[in-house]
């Protein structure tokens, strides 16, 4: 049964899940294994099941292949277009809705419904190793194809038919007629039904649970270009997952008077028979602090990575030591009402570290995607990319900046590349052409999302497939694959008539609860051989002054490992950024110097884990004025909406990161007696009672009320 209210609701339903959609075509359209017999040769195997070869990686999802323990999508997603982002209304499904995605779901299921299950036209299955790829209704090279038959006696009957299967009777009469006017030309039924079938597929009445009321407008995906002349330049977003284990990267090695490196080992688990998880001095690359504010002179970076000695030692990457997400200092008497977030849990820290807004300022949107809206606004071009999925770090707000372009590492395919009928991409912008304020959410974000992917794509493919990379990056190596995707999409700038590129990447497995050293010599080999090509890249491009790399990660892990070898879920870490114009050679921030709980400036806890000295906002404040945006002011109160709330000698400035002055040096005195007197202040959050569920509707009912009344509704 049905309720008639909430078919009418425009903000009820959902995006359907990817897997859900190949799911109703090949039940829908009665799919059956249908093995050719007049083959010559041996026998070939007939009772194959539906193959679906690696679909998750050409959809976004599949059976059995989580992308994490939090499955394929996060609850409290909000899609960076359409009507859920003023209303923010989440679409944990419109996660997964990315170019490449939308690309291969529809490049499928036309392959499904045109040749069989096959490969035939990047199809989701694997080449059975007989026949051709033809549209003639044969099916010669797949492993089963599509029976249903459309009753009917015309082709209007026909196509309700199918939409009723397919759509669940939601398909407009519009697009009902229009899929019919488009499909009429086509030589025989068999051809017509296949026309038919493909063009309501790509429809956000198939994508979605809503109907669907067209405004009788089209969309426009043409880009505003800026007016700046700025000379370009790239933010590069390195997201270790899992929650990184800092002090494994980074560690003491040279202290006094306190023997920091000696606290380090102890707490690490260094017995008479072994070195616990800590790493001895002979297995750390040693740099100079060149800061007297820390405990130590000297530290040590793991052998594993290299290239960041090298950087380092060329005044070109700066560590910052100890910091993480805070909404002001906090100390651990206060830490639990002063800090409104899950700590210690992946999928909150995750998403708060992307977004830097504990307070929800600007709820629904990213650090990224709210830079990208302050110089899209100052009259700035610019672009934002994700590799191999979307992410909330690139979100702005609506109608502010740019929408996030999804790319996959491996590149661009063709879409459509064999259409059944005449000017077919046109018929699909038509099917998915403007809506009423009254139409429903998910399907407008499906079309919004559909059309804006098929243009961006158009241009990208083109430019992309026409960039040339000269180093030789690692084989075998998919953090690698997505830098090498970074330097061709930098190479289609020009093209692009961007100012600014914001791209976020990320590399898996740092979840280290068992073997840690054994993991991080991996992953940081992994890591270092990737990095080392994209700089060398970067050199040849002429574009190494123009970049920043910053690495985050969620958080970092205690000190104290657990009986497994491993470390587990903590708070204050250590991260890094690097660029050809980067100020470097220093660790900034303030490593600790006692790890045991009880510790003097009350800033362990249990099992060494650490409360940050330093916010997120610490790097990203200078990063942020590097790349344009004014140091005062409304526009860095949105990119960073908890900056005012900490010590400026804690919030490091354009030309402490990347100025061409003398060394950067901490006082340690100034720091320290601004960083007591801000533990006392009661500037920031006041984090009160619990929102009840009647405050956090009636914002939610207002937003939604706002857009409709914005609609003229």
């Amino acid at each position: 049964a049905t309720q008639g209210a909430l078919s009418t609701d425009p903000s009820h339903g959902s995006i359907r899940e990817p897997i859900l959609k190949v799911t109703n075509l090949l039940r829908s359209m009665e799919y059956q294994t249908a093995i050719p017999t007049d083959i010559p040769g041996l026998p070939l195997q007939t009772d194959y099941t539906v193959k679906l070869w690696e679909i998750d990686q050409k959809i976004g999802q599949g059976p059995y292949e989580f992308p994490s323990v939090f499955s394929f999508f996060l609850p409290e997603y909000v899609p960076d277009s359409g009507p859920n982002l003023p209303a923010k209304l989440t679409s944990p499904e419109s996660m997964v809705v990315t170019m490449p995605n939308v690309v291969n779901l529809l490049n499928g299921m036309f392959s499904l419904i045109k040749y069989g299950l096959s490969n035939c036209n990047k199809g989701f299955s694997t080449d059975p190793g007989y026949g051709g790829c033809n549209d003639d209704g044969l099916y010669q090279r797949s492993y089963g194809h599509l029976f249903h038959v459309p009753p009917g006696a015309d082709d209007n009957e026909k196509a309700a038919n199918l939409a009723l299967l397919l759509t669940a009777g939601r398909l407009s009469e519009g697009n009902l007629n229009t899929i019919v006017n488009a499909c009429s030309a086509e030589a025989d039924q068999q051809s017509k039904t296949r026309c038919m079938q493909q063009l309501i597929v790509t429809t956000g009445e198939f994508h979605s649970t809503n109907p669907v009321i067209k405004s009788g407008e089209e969309r426009v995906t043409q880009r505003g270009q800026g007016s700046s002349t700025e000379p370009y330049k790239a933010i590069v977003y390195f997201f270790l997952d899992g929650g990184l284990d800092s002090y494994s990267m980074l560690a003491p090695y040279t202290c006094a008077p306190v023997d920091v490196y000696q606290r380090y080992m102890n707490i690490r688990g260094k017995s008479s028979t072994s070195d616990g998880v800590g790493l001895p001095k002979g297995r750390l690359l040693e740099i100079p602090a060149n800061n007297p504010a820390q405990p130590c002179a000297a530290f040590g970076i793991h052998e594993e990575l290299p290239l960041l000695k090298s950087l380092y030692d060329d005044g070109k990457l700066n560590f910052i030591a100890n910091a993480g997400m805070l909404a002001k200092p906090v100390t651990v008497d206060n830490y639990k009402i002063e800090t409104p977030a899950q700590l210690f849990a992946h999928n909150a820290m995750n998403v708060e570290t992307k977004r830097d807004d504990l307070a929800d300022e600007f709820l629904g949107t990213g650090v990224g995607g709210r830079i990208a809206d302050v110089l899209t606004q100052a009259g700035m071009s610019v672009d934002s990319f994700s590799i191999d999925g979307q992410v909330v770090l690139l979100s702005g707000e609506a109608a502010q900046g740019p929408s996030q372009v999804v790319v996959s590492r491996n590149g661009l395919p063709e879409f459509n590349a064999d259409p059944s009928i005449d000017n077919m991409d046109n018929v699909i912008k038509t099917l998915n052409a403007g809506t009423t304020a009254d139409s429903g959410f998910y399907a407008e974000t499906w079309s919004s999302k559909l059309t804006d992917s098929l243009a961006k794509h158009a241009l990208l493919k083109q430019e992309v497939d026409a960039t040339v990379v000269n180093t030789t990056f690692p084989s075998d190596n998919v953090v690698a694959d997505r830098f090498k995707m970074i330097t061709r999409i930098m190479q289609t700038r020009v093209a692009r008539g961007v100012n600014r590129d914001i791209f976020y990447i990320e590399d898996g497995e740092y979840d280290t609860h068992s073997n840690v050293d054994d993991k991080l010599v991996g992953n940081f080999d992994r890591i270092n051989g990737a990095m080392q090509a994209f700089v060398d890249e970067l050199e040849f491009l002429g574009l190494w002054e123009s970049t920043v790399l910053v690495q985050f990660s969620e958080f970092a892990r205690t000190l104290e490992p657990n009986t497994g070898e491993g470390t587990d879920h903590a708070w204050g870490g250590h991260h890094f950024m690097f660029g050809g114009a980067a100020n470097g050679g220093k660790v900034l921030g303030r490593y600790p110097s006692d790890f045991e709980q009880g510790d003097e400036k009350g800033l362990a806890l249990s099992r060494g884990r650490m409360i940050p000295t330093t916010p997120w906002d610490g790097m990203w404040k200078g990063v942020a004025e590097w790349f344009g945006v004014p140091p005062t002011g409304p526009e860095m109160e949105k990119v960073l909406p908890m900056h005012e709330n900490f010590p400026e000698e804690i919030l490091y400035s354009e030309d402490d990161l990347f100025g061409t002055g003398s060394t950067f040096v901490s006082p340690a005195t100034t720091n320290e007696k601004s960083f007591k007197a801000s533990q006392a202040s009661t500037l920031g959050i006041n984090s009160g009672p619990q929102v009840s569920e009647i405050s956090f509707f009636t914002p939610l009912l207002a937003s939604i009320a706002t857009y409709l009344l914005a609609w003229g509704v």
